[in-house]
C-alpha cells in the first residue's frame, strides 16, 4: 500500500488538532500516530550560552524548491520505515514569539516505526529544508541571519 504524504508550505497557521484528525481519518490500520509541532522561542541561544531576544522570526524560501525539498525528506523516511500517511507543514513570513511554525505527523501499523519517522524528518528538515530565517529582537528593527549550528548537523550523524 503506497504512503500517502501530503507537504504544505504556507504563510498562514494551521490547527495542530485538526491536522491530527487529518492523520486519523479513515485510517483503522494504522495503530500509531506521531506528532512533533515546532514553535517559534522568544529566545535565541548563542554557542556561548548567551540568551537573545526573539520577537519575530522571518523565514524566507523560493516556492516550488521548498516543497520539492520537504517532499523529498518525506519520501526518504518512507523508504525507511512502515508509513501510511505523513504530513508536513512548514510556515514562512514573519512569525511571532510562540506561533507554530513547523508540524511533523507520521501514522504506521507500529509505535517505533511512526515516532523514528518523526523525528528523522524533523532532523532532516533542520539542516536540509531550504528556508533562510532572520531574528529580530526586542529594540531591534534589523535582526540578523540564523547561521546553521553544528548541534543540528549532528543529529543527522544518528540517521
Amino acid at each position: 500500500m503506497a504512503v500517502e504524504i501530503s507537504i504544505s508550505v504556507q504563510a498562514q497557521g494551521f490547527d495542530p488538532g485538526a491536522e491530527y484528525n487529518r492523520l486519523r481519518e479513515q485510517n483503522f490500520a494504522d495503530g500509531a500516530t506521531a506528532m512533533f509541532v515546532g514553535n517559534v522561542r522568544d529566545f535565541s541561544p548563542s554557542e556561548t550560552g548567551e540568551r537573545k531576544s526573539v520577537t519575530v522570526l522571518e523565514l524566507e524560501h523560493y516556492p516550488g524548491m521548498a516543497e520539492s525539498a520537504l517532499g523529498d525528506i518525506a519520501r526518504q523516511a518512507a523508504e525507511r520505515w512502515p508509513l501510511g500517511r505523513v504530513r508536513v507543514i512548514h510556515r514562512y513570513g514573519p512569525l511571532d514569539a510562540g506561533d507554530e511554525i513547523v508540524f511533523v505527523g507520521t501514522t504506521s501499523t507500529h509505535r517505533q516505526a511512526a515516532l523514528d519517522a518523526c523525528a528523522f524528518i524533523m532532523d532532516f528538515l533542520k539542516s536540509r529544508a531550504p528556508f533562510w530565517k532572520r531574528e529580530v529582537g526586542e529594540g531591534t528593527d534589523s535582526g540578523s541571519w540564523v547561521e546553521a549550528r553544528s548541534s543540528d548537523e549532528d543529529a543527522l550523524k544518528k540517521w
